[in-house]
Parts: C-alpha cells; structure tokens; sequence
C-alpha cells in the first residue's frame, strides 16, 4: 500500500503538470507550489538545523537540581546541591549522585556512608541556590535558611522537611571518574508530601513541576527560567 508522502508527491507533480499544459506557464506552476509547501509543511517537525559546536561542554538537558542531605563528623546536618543525580538500577532501586572531593558533603558520605536526595518544588528554588553556593564549612546552612532538618529513619542522614519528595539512601558502592566520585546509594525509603498521595492511595504528581538546572547558574520550571530573590 502506498503510503501518504508518495501519494502526495505524486498528486503535486499532476497539478503542476496540469498548470504547465493548461498555459499557466512556469510561473503559475512556481506560485502553486509555493503555496502548496506553506499549508502542508508550515508545522513540519522534521526541519534540520546546521549545529553550533561547543566542544566539550556538559549539553544535558533537563538536569535535576537535586539536594543531598548528609551528617558532618559533630552530627550536625547539612545540605548540598547537585545537578550530576541519576537513577542506575531498578532492582535493587539505586540512585547516583556526583561529588567532588573538594566539598564538604564528600567527606561526610564516604564516613557515614549515607545520604538523602531532597526533591525541591519551584518556591524552594532561592534555598537550592543558596546551598549550592555556600560550604557547611563556613556556615550552617539549616541555621542560615530557616529550613527544617530530619533525621531520617532508615540512614544516617537528614532531610528537609519543607521539600515535597524524599529519598533515603545507603551507600552500596563508588566509583572514581576523574573530577568526582559516584556514590551508589540503594534506596530504602522514599517519602513524599500527602498532597501528593490521591484517595485511593496511588501517587498523583500531576500538581508537581520539578526543578531543573540550565547554564549560567539558572533554574527552570517547565521550560520557563524561574525568576527569584537569592538569599544572602
């Protein structure tokens, strides 16, 4: 069976043969066919782009913004932002977050060997921004932005309360990849905002806009930039 693009070419090339017999000429016969590509492919998808190279450059979109709670060695908690977050393995459920030794959060998952991943909704982005900026060897970062922190129930780390989704993880294992480690971290509990939870009990993110970190320091709430007042 033909299908629709042939059957449509070859209907394009019998009216412009037919505007060519009929004395239209060479110019009626462009003017049809001007037209006829303008209302048949105006909205085609399948337009290519020359491309802009930009060597090596970390061109991942969408990435997570997500938050990774952690005890230092006095127990104090702290938080950090991360954008290298992914999930790597079904069953066992495992995640896996990037760090570089250079943090101070590095150095409080290789001791307790535990994390939490943290899942922010847009109105919490001025907070995901400043945890990102600042180390928790220099301020305490709970203190500074009024958040709440939990301990959680199955790890040795916290969480925010305020942020709607949650991820308590126990380090399985790492791997060195040059400028960070990955921390493995199986999941043993997740926890959401009953919000987000319907009547019957199955989860419902159909509210929920995640946020997602672009270049230049900039975050994004479905595809728009999220304009805000950073904490100082």
């Amino acid at each position: 069976m033909m299908d629709k693009s042939k059957a449509l070419n070859i209907v394009l090339l019998l009216v412009i043969v037919v505007l060519l017999l009929a004395g239209k000429g060479q110019e009626g016969a462009d003017t049809f066919l001007k037209g006829w590509i303008s209302q048949n492919f105006e909205d085609d998808t399948t337009a290519t782009y020359q491309k802009v190279s930009f060597g090596e450059k970390e061109l991942v979109y969408p990435k997570p913004a997500m938050v990774i709670g952690t005890y230092d060695s006095l127990g104090k908690p702290n938080i950090m932002t991360a954008a290298w977050f992914g999930v790597v393995n079904s069953k066992p459920l495992k995640v896996a977050v990037s760090m570089r030794p250079a943090t101070y959060s590095y150095h409080n998952v290789m001791r307790e060997q535990a994390f939490t991943v943290n899942i922010p909704s847009p109105e919490l982005v001025q907070y995901v921004k400043y945890v990102g900026h600042h180390s928790g060897r220099d301020v305490d970062k709970f203190e500074k932005t009024g958040l709440t922190a939990v301990r959680a129930d199955s790890v040795s780390a916290p969480y925010v309360q305020e942020f709607p989704i949650i991820l308590e993880c126990r380090v399985t294992e790492y791997f060195d990849l040059g400028s960070h480690r990955q921390f493995v971290g199986q999941v043993i509990d997740a926890k959401v905002d009953e919000r987000f939870v319907d009547a019957a009990g199955e989860l419902d993110f159909s509210e929920f806009t995640p946020v997602l970190y672009g270049d230049m320091g900039k975050y994004y709430e479905g595809g728009k930039e999220i304009k805000f007042e950073p904490l100082k």
